[in-house]
């Protein structure tokens, strides 16, 4: 898990930095490049181990002694240095929760900053007998 972790993480503090720069404002593009950014960055760094998922051991355990895989977010030294702490899925998950509340934010700043169809808009005002002609407008047939 610290390797989808450790690749994540970077995506997710750009974000989190750009998030900030623009005073906690984000777009629609921003919330969908964002995981996805952060899914190419972690899967990128667990390829070296995608080989031991298809059964080919021998060729993973190969490639795991290369320094070369280093490239993959630090993934031999990752390997060199190993440990199983929950920290990592912690992590991983206060990310994930992090961007659901950015996203859960924004959809509520837009729907409350939308107007209501109907409001700031000139209506027709219609008479109907027994009403006053400076009550609210209809918006639908009343049924005789």
């Amino acid at each position: 898990m610290n390797h989808l972790f450790v690749g994540a993480v970077f995506p997710f503090v750009i974000s989190i930095l750009i998030y900030a720069a623009r005073r906690g404002r984000a777009s629609i593009n921003f919330l969908i490049l964002t995981p996805l950014a952060m899914l190419v960055c972690a899967t990128w760094a667990v390829l070296p181990d995608l080989p031991r998922t298809f059964g080919l051991a021998g060729f993973d355990q190969s490639i795991s002694m290369n320094p070369i895989i280093d490239i993959f977010f630090w993934h031999y030294t990752l390997n060199l240095h190993e440990s199983y702490s929950p920290w990592f899925n912690l992590g991983f998950v206060a990310m994930l929760a992090t961007l659901f509340w950015a996203a859960w934010r924004e959809l509520r700043r837009l729907e409350t900053s939308r107007p209501v169809a109907g409001e700031g808009q000139h209506q027709r005002q219609v008479k109907v007998p027994g009403e006053p002609l400076h009550a609210p407008p209809l918006t639908h047939q009343r049924k005789p």
